[in-house]
């Protein structure tokens, strides 16, 4: 999974990542249906955006094969991955501590702890 969250950190790398499956799977899908890689191409456009024309479409195992992984993947993987880093662009929290005020809040925190034990040890009347 961290593997996964590494290849995925920016849009670039996640259009990257689409691009490749797009062509890879034209490359297998013309080879198994017998198809020229422009058609193959067309092919995995409509398949991967799940437009799904109908002008083209798998007859042999290898495609279909071919198609399921396809859909599958740009549905699972390559479409959430990518809405979630184009909201996470936009997103801001605004609640978010920079690291000078995580720091100081460790030093008053500890400062607080100090007074504390130095209260506790000290004699009650």
């Amino acid at each position: 999974m961290k593997i996964l969250i590494r290849a995925t950190n920016s849009i670039g790398e996640l259009l990257l990542i689409y691009v490749v499956l797009l062509i890879v799977c034209a490359g297998l899908f013309a080879g198994f249906e017998q198809r020229t890689f422009g058609d193959a191409l067309w092919w995995t456009a409509v398949t991967a955006t799940t437009t799904g024309y109908g002008d083209i479409s798998p007859s042999t195992l290898g495609g279909r094969i071919v198609a399921m992984v396809l859909m599958h993947a740009t549905l699972l993987f390559i479409l959430p991955l990518l809405i979630g880093r184009v909201i996470s662009v936009f997103m801001e929290d605004h609640h978010r501590f920079t690291d000078e005020e995580q720091r100081q809040l460790m030093t008053d925190v500890a400062e607080l702890k100090a007074k504390l034990g130095r209260a506790e040890a000290a004699p009650r009347d």
